[in-house]
């Protein structure tokens, strides 16, 4: 990646818009403002569609790749090939990026908010709905993933492109998952995808700005 300092502070600007949008909606359904209502009511039909055996079985599958589950396992991976191969001070930049979007974050939100879940969900779950854990720990994951690869590994333009390209839609069918199944509003996995993508961007903020630098290991 570019160190302009342009879009190093492009990167920060990103981040607290992202969070301050979180923080917007956040707000909307703590104090059950209408536009919550609105954004619901409005993209559940588009989102959902015609609830089919085929949907169903597809989305409950796809929907475990962005779980708790998934995300600790995949993180712990993802955290120790970057020790070994990047070194401790990367392995400790990556780990507090995935802790913080994918548990800390949504884990403090979710009590504060205290948001039930959509009736009659497709499949078993329990927990509060806001924001969506699997919104923001699918995009922390999948979206870092995306910036180590586009750092350290991706060479040719076209895969730097593509890449990241098929996990931002990776990304989006998690998050339409969760609203089909009817385990989250849409408001729900948009705050997450918010969280995730502030968290990401403030980590690479940080990096660029020298703090985690590959010259340190």
């Amino acid at each position: 990646m570019a160190n302009s300092g342009g879009q190093k502070y492009l990167l920060l600007i990103i981040s607290l818009i992202s969070y301050l949008l979180f923080l917007f909606l956040w707000m909307g359904v703590s104090f059950h403002l209408s536009f919550i209502t609105q954004i619901d009511d409005t993209l559940i039909p588009l989102l959902q569609g015609e609830v089919t055996d085929s949907k169903t079985l597809f989305f409950t599958i796809l929907t475990q790749l962005g779980g708790t589950i998934a995300m600790i396992l995949f993180s712990l991976i993802t955290v120790i090939i970057v020790w070994r191969k990047l070194g401790v001070r990367l392995a400790i930049w990556a780990g507090a990026t995935f802790f913080t979007g994918e548990l800390l974050i949504p884990q403090i939100f979710k009590h504060l908010t205290l948001r039930q879940r959509p009736d009659d969900p497709l499949i078993p779950i329990s927990g509060y709905s806001f924001p969506s854990g699997h919104a923001a720990g699918s995009t922390t994951f999948y979206g870092f993933l995306a910036i180590l690869l586009l750092l350290f590994y991706l060479k040719k333009k076209s895969s730097k492109v593509v890449v990241p390209i098929l996990l931002a839609l990776f990304i989006l069918l998690i998050m339409i998952s969760r609203v089909y199944l009817s385990v989250h509003y849409p408001s729900d996995v948009i705050a997450g995808c918010l969280v995730g993508t502030g968290t990401i961007m403030l980590a690479t903020f940080i990096y660029e700005r020298g703090f985690f630098r590959l010259k340190n290991r």
